[in-house]
């Protein structure tokens, strides 16, 4: 068989991104409590998708409170971690321009090339909680949206109760080794399927640069099923 080639003169195929309350309404999700785990700057899209929920955000960063400020009226802050326990963990912080680098925090150490992009990273010790001591404290259906640079899978562990009464979880999962000790994607579709939560939707990918671009996570919707 002969061997493939690429034609370098076509354009990348663009992936879809759909992550924008303009598409996510069309979901007509009703949720009481919305909790954001992983905040860094804020989601806008999703606070602008439900105006009337209760928001929970969750970062072990605490300045991310001060980020969002303005943008929403309606919500709690928890500077912790979420993991599958009650403890402490290591978040590593990377700088990759003088004064950035927040949005790729992570407490798994990082496993691919982007690592050699770091100009420092700073190691902090911060508390981690599960999900489901702080979602305890708040009554009604639940949206979930996850972005923990690869320790989704440990916050999906920390989290049984809460996914019983959840109607939709939007989550980073990596199709690429990107960390040590990262969740493969089969973990967890099996954990949301296990909590009756279904693949729904691909929102957005996130690829590596070059001619040749291979996503390396994907922002994936899962609903209840017929939902």
């Amino acid at each position: 068989m002969a061997e493939a080639t690429i034609d370098t003169a076509k354009p990348t195929p663009r992936l879809p991104k759909r992550l924008g309350s303009w598409y996510f309404r069309g979901y007509n999700f009703t949720p009481d409590v919305v909790f954001d785990v992983g905040v860094f700057d804020g989601t806008a899209w999703l606070y602008n998708s439900f105006p009337d929920a209760k928001f929970v955000l969750i970062d072990p960063q605490a300045k991310s409170r001060d980020k969002v400020e303005g943008k929403l009226k309606n919500f709690d802050f928890h500077a912790v971690a979420l993991g599958d326990r009650q403890g402490e963990a290591t978040l590593r912080i990377p700088e990759t321009k003088p004064g950035r680098g927040g949005a790729m925090a992570s407490i798994l150490p990082r496993a691919d090339r982007a690592a050699n992009r770091f100009n420092s990273i700073e190691e902090v010790t911060v508390p981690i909680q599960t999900l489901d001591s702080i979602a305890a404290d708040y009554d009604g259906r639940i949206g979930l949206k996850i972005d923990t640079e690869g320790y989704e899978g440990q916050v999906l562990a920390g989290a049984t109760e809460t996914l019983k009464r959840t109607d939709f979880v939007v989550a980073e999962v990596s199709d690429a080794q990107q960390f040590e000790g990262v969740s493969q994607p089969s973990t967890l579709f099996a954990m949301l399927a296990e909590a009756g939560l279904e693949f729904r939707d691909m929102l957005a990918a996130a690829t590596y640069p070059g001619k040749r671009p291979r996503p390396h996570n994907m922002d994936l919707l899962f609903t209840r099923w017929g939902q």
